[in-house]
């Protein structure tokens, strides 16, 4: 999904995010303001070290070679952190604090961090067992490659389905990060706090910007409407659009021919068939972290913005999904960040 150490990092992170917010919650609760103006102080500071002010590691991604799992772990991070400064905002300056969305956002830290970890793994990962023939080989692999393809599609429609139940609205996709943030208008309020969450809010949006391949932006859009127009208009399931989308039936028939070829490398098809399923493993991992994001990046941006300003941020989320899925396929012309479907067939049965 990312760097495994960059991942731990951010993990730990989330976990010291939570600590201080359960802080802040038990002395709100206990009525010990000084107990939460200390966990408030903290949790500026960790704020600042997130927005790279205090000289400190930030854990953020390097911007000439971080991968899209960095990238969107970051942003999921920092939008979980965002969260939890609004609501530890909302009991400052005599107002009374809401004690219910607090622990929401302290539970979303910790969704986070678990999401991060990873699922717990011991010993050695069992190999993939060898086909006893070269027809069983091939029709293992045919049926490996047809299921991480569904995978795919089924996994980034929920996704998108998802950000549509939470972001109705979907405008158009804006060029770049500066153009979202203005449509925005995100006010710099004069609370710390508050101007912290706005600002990591900001962060975010811009790296998940760096997603986004220039040099598509047209083809994006056409996807963005035509998701926003089937889910909507037509109730068409999410699975389906993106299979659709991604052009996943063309992909079908080029590698059903490649199968289809003489004298193919048993053990390259039964590698290329273990390499599948965790390709399809770690794009599972990839949309739970990515659904994470599209939901508390949704629900701040509708209450700071107006419906049709949230379109953008809207627009976004899904070109993201798309952006990831047709990687994790090869299914469009992209820049590669991972050995997807096509690669590992093509390669196996060449």
């Amino acid at each position: 999904m990312g760097s495994r150490q960059h991942l731990d990092d951010l993990a730990r992170s989330a976990r010291s995010l939570q600590d201080t917010v359960s802080e802040l919650h038990t002395a709100l609760t206990e009525g010990d303001e000084q107990g939460a103006g200390y966990a408030r102080d903290h949790l500026a500071e960790q704020a600042r070290r997130a927005l790279g002010e205090t000289g400190e590691r930030g854990f953020e991604p390097g911007a000439d070679a971080a991968g899209a799992g960095d990238v969107l772990a970051v942003a999921a991070r920092d939008l979980a952190l965002s969260e939890a400064l609004f609501r530890a905002a909302e009991g400052e300056g005599g107002r009374p604090p809401d004690l219910e969305r607090l622990r929401a956002a302290e539970d979303t830290l910790a969704g986070l961090a678990a999401a991060l970890e990873g699922p717990v793994r011991r010993g050695f990962e069992p190999a993939a067992a060898a086909s006893p023939d070269l027809p069983t080989a091939v029709a293992n692999l045919r049926h490996e490659g047809a299921a991480c393809l569904e995978l795919i599609c089924e996994r980034s429609g929920g996704a998108v389905t998802g950000a549509l139940v939470k972001l109705p609205v979907v405008g158009t996709l804006a060029a770049g990060a500066d153009e979202l943030l203005s449509s925005l208008g995100l006010a710099t309020p004069a609370e710390q706090l508050t101007k912290w969450g706005v600002r990591l809010l900001e962060k975010a949006l811009t790296l998940l910007y760096r997603l986004i391949p220039s040099d598509l932006l047209d083809r994006l859009r056409a996807a963005v409407t035509r998701l926003a127009d089937g889910l909507t208009r037509d109730r068409t399931p999410g699975g389906l659009l993106m299979d659709a989308v991604l052009g996943a039936d063309g992909l079908r028939r080029t590698l059903g021919a490649r199968l289809d070829r003489e004298a193919l490398d048993r053990a390259k098809l039964d590698a290329a068939r273990a390499e599948l399923g965790g390709l399809g493993e770690r794009f599972g991992q990839r949309m739970d972290l990515l659904s994470f994001t599209i939901a508390v990046s949704a629900g701040l941006v509708s209450t700071l913005v107006t419906p049709l300003a949230a379109g953008g941020v809207a627009a976004l989320l899904l070109a993201v999904v798309v952006v990831l899925a047709a990687d994790y396929a090869d299914a469009w012309a992209l820049p590669a960040a991972v050995r997807g479907v096509r690669t590992v067939v093509e390669e196996a049965t060449a």
